[in-house]
């Protein structure tokens, strides 16, 4: 009861992610709106599902970006807002998981005006295993799963996911910057969460190795 009271105090603008079924309803709204405006620009053709498979992965790494490093900004940085954003982590990881099934749902529909969507190469199997982790780490995001899984087993595929997931959107982002270096953007910021989540696992390892006893 005291964790649902924390969840749904501060901050207002968080309000969305207070509960995982509010968090999922949001992150399709957002992503079928994108898609909507994908399509209202650009036609309904393969230019405008080009456009909507861009945006909605967008919307899908915006919300990986967050689930991503909850838990390290509230440990190099903590504080009320940082610890609400901690207490959301499932329901930001379900968000990014409903954006990236409506991202593999425009891929689909993309896929029927272009053949060469699916042609076999290493990053139509990534994508691939991406989506597969997405779905065991959507289905796994509830405690009675966490409960038959074990918290080690439940923490190493979730851990081994995000990491997957990360090194996906990097090839992709740093594999498009030779012909679109806007792309620089994305890979940037890539970076900077690489460097904040790195730097909150050293600090722990230093806390760790001061709190040992001594022999």
């Amino acid at each position: 009861m005291r964790d649902t009271l924390v969840v749904r105090a501060y901050p207002p603008w968080l309000a969305w992610a207070n509960r995982p079924r509010r968090a999922i309803s949001a992150a399709l709204l957002v992503s079928l709106a994108v898609v909507g405006a994908s399509l209202a620009l650009n036609g309904s053709a393969e230019l405008g599902w080009r456009a909507a498979t861009r945006h909605t992965a967008q919307v899908a790494f915006a919300l990986f970006l967050i689930a991503f490093l909850a838990s390290s900004i509230a440990r190099l940085w903590p504080g009320p807002l940082t610890r609400a954003l901690l207490a959301r982590r499932r329901a930001l990881g379900l968000a990014f998981a409903t954006a990236h099934f409506v991202h593999g749902a425009s891929i689909l529909m993309l896929a029927r005006l272009d053949d060469l969507v699916f042609a076999p190469r290493v990053a139509l199997y990534a994508g691939a295993f991406g989506f597969v982790l997405v779905i065991a780490m959507a289905a796994t995001s509830n405690d009675a799963a966490q409960r038959r899984l074990g918290g080690r087993r439940w923490r190493g595929l979730h851990r081994t996911g995000q990491i997957v997931l990360f090194v996906i959107f990097a090839t992709t982002y740093a594999g498009r910057v030779a012909d679109q270096p806007a792309y620089w953007s994305a890979v940037a910021v890539l970076i900077a969460a690489l460097t904040v989540r790195l730097a909150a696992t050293l600090q722990s390892r230093r806390l760790r190795n001061r709190t040992l006893p001594i022999e």
